[in-house]
């Protein structure tokens, strides 16, 4: 749960930079001291024929606290895959089994939002330097997570050579 605080400051924190960034006469968003909840959106810029206006994303601050989960579950899979190598091969295959399907299903996430991100920058059109490092930064976390996604394939196929 102190993570999701965390990320909501953050989430917070940069809705309000959105906010003050914009001109006077544009805005038409009122601030609120309430937390944010497991469904709020995550609030970008969008350039709207040369007038920026904050917009609602489809990622919602749910889908990336799922997204952290499935990360730290598969990496404490993998831990105890690592310690228990040497137990029973038939329950080392089908945690093998478990793991291969966590991260086909965290691919086709990835997938859906660099789909997500890229439909958002042909949306915004000529977005603002605000909007374009959101995007810069969700790209750069899609491919940490990429890289992450590689690292556990490795040695997901790795325990299943020692297993075999």
């Amino acid at each position: 749960m102190r993570s999701f605080s965390s990320l909501s400051a953050v989430v917070s924190a940069t809705t309000l930079i959105a906010v003050l960034a914009l001109p006077a006469s544009a805005m038409a968003v009122e601030l609120s001291s309430s937390s944010p909840s497991y469904n709020d959106k995550l609030s970008l810029i969008h350039n709207d024929y040369g007038k920026d206006v904050v917009i609602r994303s489809d990622i919602s601050i749910d889908e990336l606290k799922k997204m952290r989960d499935t990360v730290s579950e598969q990496s404490r899979q993998i831990e105890e895959l690592k310690r228990n190598s040497g137990s029973s091969s038939s329950s080392s295959g089908k945690d093998i089994d478990e793991l291969k399907n966590k991260v086909k299903e965290q691919d086709r996430e990835l997938d859906s939002l660099g789909r997500q991100v890229e439909e958002l920058k042909r949306n915004s059109g000529s977005s603002s330097n605000s909007s374009s490092s959101e995007i810069s930064s969700l790209k750069h976390k899609v491919n940490d997570q990429d890289r992450a996604m590689d690292q556990l394939k490795r040695s997901v196929e790795e325990l299943s050579r020692k297993v075999k």
